[in-house]
C-alpha cells in the first residue's frame, strides 16, 4: 500500500460502513448519557451539596481560621463571588490553608471560629451558606409535587388495569407484560424490542425501499425501525413505524401484517394483510370508552377475540385468547410497543 492509499484508507468501501454505525451508536447513546448526566447533576444539587454543607456546619471539626484576604472573582460571565483565603488551626495543632467560606472583607486579619468539612472550613451558621442551599430547596419544592402527581397517575393507572383485568378474567392463552422487554407470568424474558434509526439488513437489502426511508424518518419517528429479539435465539420479527400505523415483518423480512389507524377518538386501528385484505381491528375495550387509552380489544374480521391490551403506566399487559396465529401475535405486541404513538 502506497503512502497516499494509506492516507485515503478511512474513505474506502471497507471503512465507509463504519461511519453510519458509529453515528447510530452516538445518536442512540446521546439520550441515555444526557439522562444519566442530568440525574448526577440533580443528585449533586439536591442531595450531595446541601448534605455536605449541613454536615460541615453542624458536625465539622472545630478550628480557628485567620482570614488573610478577599477578592472578587468572575469564573463565568455575569457570575461573581468573593474568594476569601486564609489559614486555620485545629485543636491538635495541625494546620491548613485555602478558601474559607462564610466570611467577608470585614473579617480580613481577624480570627474566626470555623468548622472544617470535605469542602474546607465554614464560618457561621447555615444562613451564610444559603446561596448554596437555595437551589436544592427550590428543586425539592418543585420535585415533591411532581413526584406526588406521578404517583397519583401510577396508582390510578394500576387501579384501572386491575379493573380491566378483572373484567377479562381467566383466559386459556398466555399473558405477557412489558414494552421494550416482554416477560411472562413467571418473569421470564420472552422478547426484547430495540429501536433504530437505520433499517436492519436482511440478505443485503433493507426493510424499506431507499425512496421510502426518508419519508419514514420524517413523518413517523426518529427511530422508525424496531427489532424484536428472542433472548439467545435471534430476531423473531421486525417493525417499521409508519405515519398513522406500522408494518410487521417476519424474521425473513417479508411483510405479514399492516396496522393502520383509522380514527383518533375513540382510537381504532385496522389489521390488514400485505395485499390490504382485512384481518381484524383494534378498538377500545368495551366498558372503558370513557377512559380512552386504558385498554384495547383485538378481534379478527370474523369477530373472534385475539387478545386484550391493558395499559399499566408505561407498560402493557397483553392477554391472548387461545393460541392465535403467529402473525397476529406479532401484530398485537407491535401495537402494544407503539401504542403511545398510535393512540395519542
Amino acid at each position: 500500500m502506497t503512502p497516499s492509499s494509506r492516507r485515503n484508507a478511512p474513505f474506502n468501501g471497507k471503512n465507509a460502513g463504519r461511519r453510519p454505525a458509529v453515528k447510530e451508536f452516538l445518536a442512540a447513546a446521546a439520550a441515555p448519557a444526557a439522562f444519566v448526566f442530568g440525574l448526577v447533576l440533580l443528585a449533586w444539587v439536591m442531595v450531595a451539596l446541601p448534605g455536605v454543607i449541613v454536615y460541615t456546619v453542624m458536625w465539622g471539626e472545630r478550628a480557628v481560621a485567620t482570614v488573610e484576604g478577599c477578592e472578587e472573582r468572575a469564573p463565568l460571565r455575569d457570575v461573581e463571588y468573593l474568594d476569601c483565603r486564609g489559614t486555620w488551626r485545629f485543636a491538635d495543632g495541625s494546620e491548613g490553608s485555602g478558601h474559607v467560606s462564610g466570611v467577608g472583607r470585614a473579617d480580613v486579619g481577624r480570627e474566626v471560629q470555623v468548622r472544617a468539612g470535605p469542602f474546607g472550613p465554614y464560618a457561621g451558621g447555615l444562613d451564610r451558606s444559603r446561596h448554596a442551599l437555595y437551589p436544592g430547596a427550590f428543586l425539592w419544592a418543585t420535585m415533591l409535587p411532581v413526584a406526588g402527581v406521578v404517583s397519583a397517575f401510577y396508582l390510578r393507572a394500576r387501579a384501572r388495569a386491575r379493573w380491566v383485568l378483572a373484567q377479562i378474567g381467566e383466559r386459556d392463552g398466555p399473558s405477557m407484560t412489558g414494552r421494550r422487554r416482554w416477560r411472562d407470568a413467571r418473569r421470564r424474558t420472552l422478547l426484547r424490542f430495540r429501536a433504530s434509526a437505520r433499517p436492519p439488513v436482511l440478505a443485503g437489502a433493507g426493510l424499506v425501499e431507499p425512496q421510502e426511508e426518508e419519508a419514514v424518518r420524517r413523518f413517523a419517528t426518529r427511530r422508525p425501525f424496531v427489532t424484536a429479539r428472542v433472548p439467545g435465539a435471534g430476531a423473531a420479527f421486525f417493525i417499521v413505524r409508519r405515519p398513522g400505523g406500522l408494518a410487521v415483518l417476519d424474521a425473513g423480512g417479508r411483510p405479514t401484517v399492516i396496522v393502520r389507524r383509522v380514527s383518533h377518538s375513540p382510537p381504532r386501528l385496522l389489521l390488514l394483510a400485505p395485499d390490504r385484505t382485512p384481518l381484524g381491528e383494534i378498538a377500545t375495550y368495551p366498558g372503558s370508552e370513557d377512559q380512552p387509552g386504558v385498554a384495547f380489544h383485538v378481534v379478527t374480521e370474523s369477530g373472534e377475540t385475539v387478545a386484550d391490551v391493558v395499559a399499566r403506566f408505561l407498560r402493557y399487559t397483553v392477554v391472548f385468547t387461545g393460541e392465535p396465529p403467529e402473525h397476529l401475535r406479532h401484530a398485537v405486541l407491535a401495537f402494544a410497543f407503539d401504542a403511545l404513538r398510535l393512540t395519542r
